[in-house]
């Protein structure tokens, strides 16, 4: 990203943030005091594993990534501002959390079950924020 584009804001920042390479996206989990298990996003009220309040949570920040499971090609918007057709699936992000998250592919050929897919920064400059979008890691990359 330039210097321009750095000055951007995430459109979600309690989920996530630009990593250093200016590219990629880190995640944002908390680590349940109780359990010692990785729950996303950070500021859920409670741990989805085994009920208790996270505010006393350690914050952890790992990148954005995960693998596909499974996706689909939306032909409808199905939300103001979407674009059709798009492509949406559901990426395990870590150990026990699965989110769905759009894919920026121009279709579905190059996908596959089991794939690792890494969050990536899509810019939306007139809005001055950068959203999060995944594509596929390449092969031997790393995160």
């Amino acid at each position: 990203m330039t210097d321009q584009q750095t000055s951007l804001k995430p459109l979600h920042p309690t989920l996530y943030q630009l990593a250093q390479n200016g590219t990629s996206l880190d995640f944002f989990f908390a680590q349940c005091p109780a359990c010692g298990a990785v729950n996303f996003p950070a500021n859920a009220p409670g741990c989805s594993h085994c009920g208790d309040p996270l505010t006393e949570a350690t914050r952890l920040t790992r990148p954005g990534q995960g693998e596909l499971l499974e996706f689909v090609t939306i032909h409808v918007p199905l939300m103001p501002g979407m674009n059709a057709p798009a492509i949406a699936g559901d990426i395990r992000i870590a150990e026990g959390i699965v989110e769905e998250g759009v894919i920026a592919v121009p279709d579905e050929s190059g996908l596959r079950t089991g794939m690792t897919l890494k969050a990536v920064a899509d810019v939306r400059e007139a809005l001055g924020v950068y959203a999060c979008v995944f594509v596929p890691m390449e092969e031997g990359a790393a995160a």
